[in-house]
C-alpha cells in the first residue's frame, strides 16, 4: 500500500547516530514525511485522517544519494514543465 504525505523534513538530531565497529559514531540524517502544514487531511468520504509521520534515519552517503536523485528529478520535472508551456 502506498501512503501519501504532504511535507518532507530533514534534520540532524543530537544523539541520533550509528555505532561503528571501531567504536566511533556516524551521525545519521533524520528524514520525516508528515502532514504538518497540510491542514486537515481527509479520506475520500470526507472523514479526517490522523496519520503518524513516517521517519527514516539515513547514513550520510544514503542521504547524499537521495539528495542527488531528488535534484535530478526536480531538474527533469522543470524541463518537462517548461517544454509543455512552450507554444507549439
Amino acid at each position: 500500500m502506498i501512503e501519501h504525505r504532504f511535507e518532507i523534513q530533514a534534520r540532524l538530531e543530537s544523539g541520533m547516530s550509528e555505532r561503528r565497529v571501531d567504536g566511533s559514531a556516524l551521525q545519521l540524517v533524520t528524514v520525516c514525511l508528515c502532514d504538518e502544514g497540510a491542514g486537515e487531511v481527509s479520506d475520500v468520504g470526507g472523514e479526517p485522517l490522523a496519520r503518524p509521520p513516517v521517519v527514516s534515519y539515513l547514513r550520510p552517503g544514503e542521504a547524499r544519494g537521495l539528495a542527488f536523485c531528488l535534484l535530478e528529478l526536480a531538474e527533469l520535472a522543470e524541463r518537462r514543465s517548461e517544454a509543455r508551456d512552450e507554444p507549439a
